[in-house]
């Protein structure tokens, strides 16, 4: 018996499993134009395992990043779900990181985001059709540097206002009476010129400490050794409170006992271990004080590459859906997209673009934390304008913005929409809906007004609760996510404005995040005019008033 010409083999199901959306559209796309049937698709691992059991598909297209569950966590119980399926993980991490790992769990083949949406197709054509696959060539997303490129910090500019005190927030100066010997006397109006023209003078000793790439640490010399000042760099490395007079152990019990049993050395140079990482701390005595300098070099070196790494792959992500779509626009023919889609592509475009900017913006302003060159201006400002914008900028995410406090907060509006816009992104990622902003009187400071970011997720492990703030930070035990930089960029901008950042636990589950900012304090009731003092006498509306 000849089959007839008419008959076709049926399309193979698929099932899609990614925690972008955008980029499950554009999967969906181009398999639908390859001839598979897409029959599902699910945003974690945990979501996936459920659609794979009821789909029984015949392709799994498998992410590694996700909430809830990653990949290289779903991925054994798809495979005895599903053992006659091809899997093939599809991630933003390199081959050679994690392609083994993923082999080892039980997926069938690897495919990095950031190539084609036509060679993602050939590849999983082949690995269906029991042939070789070939390369797929992936987005190089950070290119080499030139031997003439340089990471260093730019130089400070003489004159510019100190960005500490822009914030209202100026460093403590040393006490009247300190003779440090490291600080030269003020310059007289004769001082020589730096070359540009501009007096030396014009820049004050605090702020060219406030700016020194190494920690500057002042100690009063007594048992408590409470903080005198402490430069950028050192409040950074030290992450604990360094505000003027709290005594060193509560900052860093570390080096208070490194600095006690030091302290009358002549020179003392030892290694410590530090909240912010590990550094090398040097002692240098004056008149009734310690200089502690905190050099952080190696150290940064390697949180830089670290950084390096996970930026690379947040990146990779939004631009493989950005080039995806310019590909998927240029298709001709019967592909070609209809309007409908087209629009739906270009607000992904607009979205994925903002996650690109969210990010840039996360990387800026944590060099500006480490070079001692964060801005901040202060203005009183409406803070449901700045929650209501954000919340806004979410598509298709529904935020509820509730308003029980409508005073005013003093605030600088750009700095509290990326506080608020980190938060929010951070809810939408690890936690789950429905997702709040609630703006409330702040229950333990009566002149502050708090912004709580609210979800219903699985909540922040509890051993993970202490480092959440810290730089660089980020759950051990799934595969990593996100640059480690949001909530720190958060907590740095929040102390900026005189403010402070929280985390608790939900009381039906999920996280509450909470931005607590210094209220505007209401202007006094105007007093009425006082017949004599220069205005018009009050009229007595008495009948016998001829």
């Amino acid at each position: 018996m000849t089959m007839s010409p008419a008959t076709r083999v049926r399309p193979l199901r698929t099932v899609i499993i990614d925690d972008t959306a955008d980029l499950r559209d554009l999967l969906r796309l181009a398999l639908n134009r390859g001839g598979f049937d897409v029959v599902g698709e699910a945003g974690d691992g945990k979501a996936g395992i459920e659609l794979v059991r009821t789909e029984h598909p015949d392709v799994v297209l498998l992410d590694l990043s996700m909430p809830v569950m990653d990949g290289l966590e779903a991925l054994p119980t798809i495979r005895r779900t599903v053992p006659g399926a091809k899997i093939i993980v599809l991630s933003g991490f390199g081959a050679t990181q994690m392609s083994e790992r993923a082999l080892a769990n039980g997926a069938d083949g690897y495919v990095q985001k950031g190539a084609s949406l036509d060679s993602i197709l050939d590849y999983v054509r082949d690995m269906t059709a029991g042939t070789k696959p070939r390369p797929s060539r992936s987005l190089s997303v950070v290119p080499p540097l030139d031997a003439s490129e340089s990471m260093a910090p730019l130089p400070p500019t003489f004159g510019e206002a100190d960005p500490q005190a822009r914030a209202g927030t100026s460093p403590q100066p040393l006490a009247s009476g300190a003779a440090t010997g490291h600080v030269p006397a003020p310059a007289s109006p004769s001082s020589p010129s730096t070359p540009g023209g501009v007096s030396a003078s014009s820049i004050s000793w605090w702020q060219a400490m406030s700016m020194a790439p190494v920690g500057i640490l002042e100690l009063a010399d007594e048992p408590l050794f409470r903080i005198v000042y402490a430069n950028t760099t050192a409040q950074r490395l030290l992450v604990n409170k360094t505000s003027p007079g709290t005594p060193l152990g509560f900052s860093a019990p570390n080096l208070a006992t490194l600095v006690a049993y030091h302290r009358l050395d002549a020179d003392a140079s030892f290694e410590v271990e530090l909240e912010g990482g590990t550094c090398r701390a040097t002692i240098r005595r004056t008149g009734w004080s310690l200089l502690v300098y905190l050099d952080s070099t190696s150290d940064d070196v390697a949180l830089l590459r670290r950084a390096i790494a996970t930026t690379a792959h947040e990146i990779r992500g939004p631009v493989a859906v950005i080039c995806g779509i310019a590909e998927a626009s240029g298709w001709d023919g019967e592909e070609q997209l209809d309007s409908e889609m087209q629009a739906r592509l270009m607000s992904s475009v607009a979205r994925q673009a903002r996650m690109l900017d969210s990010i840039t913006a996360d990387l800026l302003t944590a060099a500006q934390i480490q070079r001692g060159t964060l801005r901040i201006d202060l203005t009183p400002l409406d803070p449901r304008t700045v929650v209501e914008s954000v919340a806004g900028d979410r598509y298709g995410i529904d935020v509820e913005v509730v308003v029980e406090d409508d005073r005013m907060v003093r605030a600088d509006p750009l700095r509290l929409e990326q506080m608020v816009s980190n938060l929010l992104g951070n809810a939408i990622k690890y936690g789950e809906a429905p997702y709040t902003i609630r703006i409330r009187p702040d229950s333990e400071q009566d002149d502050h007004v708090a912004i709580d970011v609210v979800d219903r997720g699985a909540g922040v492990p509890e051993e993970f609760r202490a480092q959440l703030f810290k730089e660089f930070s980020r759950a051990t035990g799934t595969v990593a996510t996100g640059t480690g930089l949001g909530l720190y960029v958060v907590r740095t901008l929040a102390e900026a404005q005189n403010g402070d950042v929280s985390y608790r636990p939900g009381q039906y589950g999920g996280s509450v995040f909470t931005i607590s900012l210094m209220a505007v304090a209401e202007p006094p009731l105007s007093e009425p005019p006082v017949e004599g003092a220069g205005g018009p006498a009050l009229q007595d509306p008495s009948p016998d008033q001829s």
